[in-house]
Formats: structure tokens, C-alpha cells, sequence
């Protein structure tokens, strides 16, 4: 797989989870086992703004990596964004994977870190190769 292959697959399951989180954020996080009616009302609420917050991040981050996968690029510049998006994920999987089992315990956190171990093998597969860009 191509680099600009694997941005533009990043950047539509960005924007479509971007969708997702922004307009149903008290749906997307009741996936991940945060319920309305338990604890505080207010503190559902506080989670699912944050839930919207991370739907507009993400559907932002979508169109920022369609238009980069857009651009032609040189290897030196192409590698910057390979090491860039290798640290984000190995962050995001890291967070993803101490939430599911520490907190999460769902099939959705499992899907989500099983996701954001996909993207970071996949990316680091592309930095370590560094051919047919």
C-alpha cells in the first residue's frame, strides 16, 4: 500500500468518525460503556461535549490528512509525516489500550485500540520500507 492510499483511508474514517462523535456524541460514548442515568447527569453531559469536541478534532484531522495524501511530496517531507502519525498512534494506542482494560471493558475500546494498532503497524510498515511512495 501507498503512502497517499493509506492517508486518504486514514482521512475518510477520520471525517466519518468525526460525523459520528460530533452529532451523536451520547451515543458514540455509551458504546464505550458511559451511561446517562448512572452517577451525575452532568458528568454524561460533561462526556458527551467532550465526545462532540473529539468528533469535530477528528472530522477537522480527516480533511487535513485528505489534503495531504492530495499533495505531491518528497520522500524527506513524506518520512516527517510518517514519523509524525507513528508518535500520534503509538500515543493513541497506548491511551486506547490502558482505557479498555483499566475502565472501558467493551467490544467498542477493543475495536477502537485494534483500530489504532492497525494505523500505527501500518504506518511504521511505510517508514521502515521507503519505497514505492
Amino acid at each position: 500500500m501507498k503512502f497517499t492510499q493509506l492517508l486518504a483511508i486514514n482521512a475518510i474514517l477520520f471525517v466519518g468518525l468525526g460525523i459520528a462523535f460530533a452529532l451523536y456524541g451520547p451515543l458514540m460514548i455509551a458504546m464505550f460503556g458511559i451511561m446517562e442515568g448512572e452517577g451525575s447527569p452532568m458528568m454524561f453531559w460533561y462526556a458527551a461535549s467532550f465526545a462532540r469536541l473529539l468528533g469535530a478534532a477528528l472530522f477537522g484531522f480527516g480533511f487535513l490528512l485528505w489534503a495531504v495524501s492530495r499533495q505531491p511530496g518528497s520522500a524527506p517531507g513524506q518520512q516527517g509525516i510518517k514519523i509524525a502519525l507513528v508518535l500520534a498512534y503509538a500515543l493513541s494506542f497506548f491511551v486506547a489500550i490502558t482505557q479498555q482494560v483499566s475502565i472501558w471493558g467493551t467490544i467498542a475500546g477493543w475495536i477502537t485500540s485494534g483500530l489504532l494498532l492497525a494505523l500505527l503497524m501500518a504506518y511504521i510498515y511505510l517508514l521502515i520500507r521507503r519505497t514505492g511512495e
